[in-house]
C-alpha cells in the first residue's frame, strides 16, 4: 500500500446550515453531503474531528441536533477497545461511522469484495488474526481494503474496512496501531465472539 507521507490537500467540508434538516434535500445538495461525508470519515482529523462526520450523517438523515447513533448499537466491542489503543481510537470511531453510512448505501467502497470473498474472509479471520500480524500481512491475505480510515501512510494509526456491495453483510474492520501493528479485528460489535486481539493488542491490556 503506497502512499507520501504528506497529505494531500482536501475540498473543504460542504457547510451545514441552520435549519437545514427541515428542509428536503435537492439531488444537489445529497451529492454535496455524501461528498463531504466519504471525505471526512476517511480522514476526520482534516475535517474538524468526527464532529464533523456526525454533523454529515444527521444532515443525510434529516436529525441534526441529535447525536448519531446507529439504530440500537450499543458498540460494545468498540467500547471495550476504546481507551486501551491510544493513539488509534479516532480511526475506530472514523470506521463505526463508516459501517453506519454502509449500511444506508452512503459509503463509497474503494473496493467491494465479492460475495464468496468476504465470506471467506469472515471464516477464517478471527482465528488468523490472534497471531502477530502487520499491515503487509493483512494486505497480502485479503487483498486492499474496502475503505482506509485514518492517514493512509504506512506507519500512522488506522482501519481497515473490508465490506462488499450487499449492505446487510457484515464488515470486517481491522485496527492497526503505528508502524502498521494490527492490535484487534472487529466483525460488528457482538461482546460473544465476533472479534479478536492480537498478540500486540493483548499487550495494551495487561
Amino acid at each position: 500500500m503506497s502512499s507520501s507521507p504528506v497529505a494531500a490537500p482536501c475540498p473543504p467540508v460542504a457547510p451545514i446550515a441552520a435549519g437545514e434538516d427541515r428542509l428536503p434535500l435537492t439531488e444537489t445538495r445529497r451529492a454535496e453531503l455524501l461528498d463531504s461525508l466519504n471525505d471526512a470519515v476517511r480522514r476526520p482529523e482534516l475535517f474538524g474531528g468526527t464532529a464533523t462526520v456526525v454533523e454529515l450523517l444527521d444532515a443525510l438523515n434529516g436529525e441534526r441536533g441529535t447525536a448519531w447513533i446507529a439504530d440500537t448499537n450499543a458498540r460494545n466491542v468498540s467500547t471495550l477497545l476504546r481507551g486501551g489503543f491510544g493513539e488509534a481510537d479516532a480511526p475506530l470511531v472514523a470506521s463505526q461511522y463508516g459501517e453506519d453510512a454502509h449500511r444506508r448505501g452512503w459509503l463509497r467502497l474503494d473496493r467491494a469484495l465479492g460475495g464468496e470473498e468476504l465470506r471467506g474472509l469472515l471464516d477464517r479471520v478471527l482465528d488468523w488474526a490472534e497471531d502477530r500480524r502487520q499491515l503487509a500481512d493483512v494486505i497480502s491475505e485479503f487483498g486492499e481494503p474496502s475503505v482506509v480510515y485514518g492517514d493512509p501512510a504506512p506507519d500512522a494509526p488506522k482501519t481497515f474496512g473490508y465490506a462488499s456491495e450487499d449492505r446487510d453483510a457484515p464488515v470486517a474492520a481491522f485496527h492497526f496501531g503505528a508502524h502498521g501493528v494490527l492490535y484487534a479485528v472487529r466483525i460488528g460489535e457482538n461482546l460473544l465472539g465476533d472479534w479478536a486481539l492480537t498478540s500486540d493488542g493483548v499487550k495494551l491490556f495487561d
